[in-house]
């Protein structure tokens, strides 16, 4: 929920990060900064995010074999570890 429920997640390279960075200080928008923005990158970043999680929960014994990331029919995107 944090991450991607009503969020503006915008790539820490981003042009515009300022603009963002002050709307968020006003309380219009609710900012995430991550590294890169696409399909391909959210994939990444959802399985390197989740496979941390469920190994320390877990204590190594279940880890994340693959994500798909879908912005639309038509782009989507998987990543494996």
């Amino acid at each position: 929920d944090y991450m991607f429920d009503h969020t503006t997640i915008i790539a820490e390279d981003d042009p515009g990060l300022g603009g963002f960075k002050t709307m968020d200080n006003l309380g219009i928008i609710q900012l995430r900064i991550i590294p890169a923005v696409g399909a391909e990158q959210f994939a990444k970043y959802i399985y390197e995010k989740l496979n941390t999680f469920i190994q320390e929960e877990t204590e190594g014994r279940v880890k994340i074999a693959r994500v798909e990331f879908m912005e639309h029919a038509k782009n989507t995107a998987i990543y494996e570890g």
